[in-house]
Order: structure tokens, then C-alpha cells, then sequence
């Protein structure tokens, strides 16, 4: 009985462990990120709580124009109403891009329509 004991006592201690590593590896990342402004109402907001219409990201990439969750759903006046233009409304006021660092990825081109 008191090796029964032991074993269990030993496994809920290696539970609470494998919890609390999951919990630590979630608080790694930084909530918020970057602070860019909002191209419909000009008010500072994080990056990562941001949205693209989707013109301007297949025009400018990652340097798209940013709107906050308020103005892209809002009722009145927001950005996603059907019967509205989904034009870029950075794009329209003559905005300038969002600055994005640049990745420290190295991307290389591999040409595999060799005729050999």
C-alpha cells in the first residue's frame, strides 16, 4: 500500500509540473506589440489587435494600412458595412505606410527550370 502510495503522490506532483511549464511558455510572447495609428479615426494602437483591408494588403504587403477593431466594425461609420466601398481609406487620405521592420529572415531563389 505505501508504494501504491508513493507512486501516486509522485505522479501528481509531475502533472503540476508539465501545468505550470505550458503556463510560462504562453506568457513568453509580448501582448500588444508594436504601436501603429488607425488610418480611419488617427488614434495609436497595437499592431497585433489591428486589421487590413484586404486592397491594400495585396498592394503593399505587410506595410498596409492599419484600421482598430472600433472602426472596422462600428455600425455607423465602420469599414466592414455591406453597401459601403472597401477602398483602403489610408490609401484614399494619401496616408503614409506603416513601418514594419524588416524580417532577419534571408529569402533565397531557387531556380529549378534549369533546361539541362
Amino acid at each position: 500500500m505505501k508504494k501504491t502510495l508513493k507512486k501516486r503522490i509522485t505522479a501528481r506532483k509531475c502533472r503540476k509540473s508539465r501545468k505550470s511549464r505550458k503556463i510560462r511558455k504562453t506568457r513568453r510572447y509580448k501582448r500588444g506589440g508594436t504601436q501603429v495609428k488607425c488610418c480611419m479615426c488617427e488614434k495609436t494602437i497595437a499592431i497585433n489587435g489591428s486589421l487590413q483591408p484586404r486592397v491594400c494588403l495585396e498592394k503593399h504587403g505587410s506595410a498596409s494600412h492599419r484600421i482598430c477593431q472600433d472602426c472596422w466594425w462600428n455600425a455607423e461609420y465602420g469599414f466592414a458595412r455591406e453597401g459601403v466601398s472597401h477602398e483602403c481609406p489610408g490609401c484614399k487620405k494619401g496616408m503614409p505606410l506603416t513601418l514594419v521592420k524588416p524580417s532577419t529572415k534571408i529569402n533565397t531563389i531557387i531556380d529549378l527550370t534549369d533546361d539541362a
